[in-house]
């Protein structure tokens, strides 16, 4: 076959082997694999499948076995494929890249046949190799979702296993164009599972990095020499990657270390306990190193000045605490302290 040439279309009845004949399967393959079983003497699997447009479909059920690959492979032929794992029924275990998924019936998990896993095969699978170059993500990013569970709670994933299980138990009897834009469709279904699945860790690793970011922030508040540049090498970014980070919340990294420190002077201010420190004391606490400044600051987010806040609740505390000596319990309650 010719390089860049797709394997011609085939079909593998369904077959059902005894052990021996299970293990000389998995080493025949183009990365010869390792197969176990604590099964030997009771062991039955059947095996079908097809190839289909370069896409393989294997579907295995029966005994419990586990098979691994342990070196590493740089051959094109294997490492130009993602392998997807649908669970049908029952379940497997998969290991690669120091992670680990269990995947249940409707689970669907991915690995590598080029680098080291192990797969602990219980139930039904439907197993699917791709060339990278039909799915819709680039390859470097298959490697992102090895062995991450696609749970069969997603909408997507949910959608797929009735397909799955159908083509598990035919797969062998796929041909024809109709078996081509079946096959096209279920790839198409599978690409999007994993679009979905690395926006989604995408999602949550940039809300891990922002609360990360937000910690150190709250930090350092107090420091009027805080930089962009400081909070963006601190948490291992760029400044342009820490400005997108804001940027996805509507907001600007200053923007929201300003907001911060006025809301705790507001506090300060607000708190008897700092009542004998100056307006200007008060702003330095958060870093605010010129208080005239800080005052046109505080009165364009509430509206007031620092000075006029300050005594408005010092009066509000004034007549609370008059109403509960006059009164030990009053008919209303006492005026709410603007906030």
């Amino acid at each position: 076959m010719n390089p860049g040439e797709q394997p011609p279309d085939r079909r593998v009845p369904r077959l059902l082997l005894d052990f021996d004949q299970t293990r000389h399967r998995f080493t025949e393959t183009a990365v010869p694999l390792i197969c176990t079983t604590t099964e030997s003497q009771t062991f039955r699997t059947a095996v079908s499948g097809a190839v289909v447009g370069g896409i393989v479909f294997n579907a295995i059920s029966g005994s419990r076995h586990t098979v691994e690959q342990p070196h590493q492979h740089g051959g094109s032929e294997t490492g130009a494929n993602a392998m997807i794992h649908i669970q049908l029924t029952g379940e497997s275990a998969l290991e690669q890249d120091g992670r680990a998924a269990v995947v249940r019936a409707g689970d669907i998990t991915a690995y590598s046949a080029a680098r080291p896993f192990l797969l602990d095969h219980g139930g039904e699978s439907l197993i699917v190799r791709i060339p990278h170059r039909a799915l819709p993500v680039p390859a470097s990013t298959i490697d992102e979702v090895v062995a991450v569970r696609f749970e069969r709670e997603r909408p997507l994933v949910g959608i797929i296993h009735p397909l799955a299980v159908q083509l598990g138990r035919t797969a062998h009897r796929l041909e024809g164009s109709a078996g081509r834009r079946l096959v096209e469709s279920a790839v198409g279904m599978l690409g999007a599972v994993v679009v979905e699945a690395l926006q989604d860790r995408e999602s949550s690793t940039r809300d891990s990095q922002l609360d990360a970011v937000i910690e150190y922030i709250e930090l350092n508040l107090s420091r009027p020499d805080l930089t962009v540049a400081e909070i963006a090498s601190a948490n291992f970014m760029s400044v342009r990657k820490l400005h997108a980070l804001f940027g996805e919340h509507d907001s600007t990294v200053a923007a929201w270390v300003r907001a911060r420190r006025l809301e705790r002077c507001r506090s300060d201010l607000a708190d008897s306990e700092f009542g004998a420190l100056r307006i200007g004391e008060v702003a330095a606490r958060w870093g605010f190193r010129d208080a005239a400044h800080f005052s046109r600051l505080f009165t364009d987010r509430y509206g007031m000045s620092p000075r006029a806040f300050r005594a408005s609740v010092a009066g509000v505390a004034g007549v609370a605490a008059r109403g509960r000596v006059a009164s030990p319990r009053p008919d209303s309650p006492p005026a709410a302290v603007l906030l």
